[in-house]
């Protein structure tokens, strides 16, 4: 049981960042995988964290078109202006 419990709660965590990126106009793909570029260095600093939200203006601006997730990599991803 105690998996279960685990993968509902990851579920639901995936399912309300996809619906609050929706609800937020952005497209869904980017915000994900913006948040999994930036967030490992990042989610220590409550600061980090807030500009990881999907009202940011960081993120409406990555996040609001379409990105080349070719050349958005870990190795030239930049700073998160904060």
């Amino acid at each position: 049981m105690e998996g279960s419990d685990f993968l509902a709660r990851s579920s639901a965590i995936i399912y309300s960042l996809v619906e609050t990126a929706k609800a937020n106009n952005l497209n869904v793909f980017q915000y994900l995988y913006t948040l999994l570029l930036y967030m490992p260095d990042y989610r220590q600093e409550p600061a980090g964290v807030e500009a990881m939200m999907p009202w940011n203006d960081f993120i409406k601006e990555r996040c609001s078109k379409v990105m080349d997730t070719e050349t958005e990599t870990p190795e030239n991803r930049g700073q998160i202006p904060f």
